[in-house]
């Protein structure tokens, strides 16, 4: 059953050129763990809640363990350093029906 890995980002507190060097080099890590990303957007519309995302990114994986083989990789662990570095945000992963 696919697994998505949701997060919203809710503030960026340094550099934004690291945000864009972080974007460049994400994607191959998604896709070494079967992952892609079926959502990425800063056009998002609040209809219920108090919550003010800046992006919101929604990525598919096979399942569960491939969704946190990658969050825990070490190939992503440098580049989740750096997004925390300079960016707050809030992530989950949650199973499809």
């Amino acid at each position: 059953m696919p697994s998505y890995y949701i997060t919203h980002r809710v503030a960026v507190s340094g550099d934004p050129a690291v945000m864009v060097e972080y974007s460049s080099k994400v994607n191959a890590t998604i896709e070494k763990y079967g992952g892609r990303k079926i959502v990425r957007t800063d056009d998002i519309a609040i209809v219920e809640g108090d919550w003010d995302p800046q992006r919101m990114t929604v990525i598919e994986f096979p399942d569960r363990a491939a969704a946190m083989a990658w969050y825990d990789s070490p190939e992503y662990a440098p580049l989740k350093a750096m997004r925390h570095g300079v960016s707050t945000a809030n992530a989950i992963i949650v199973d499809s029906l």
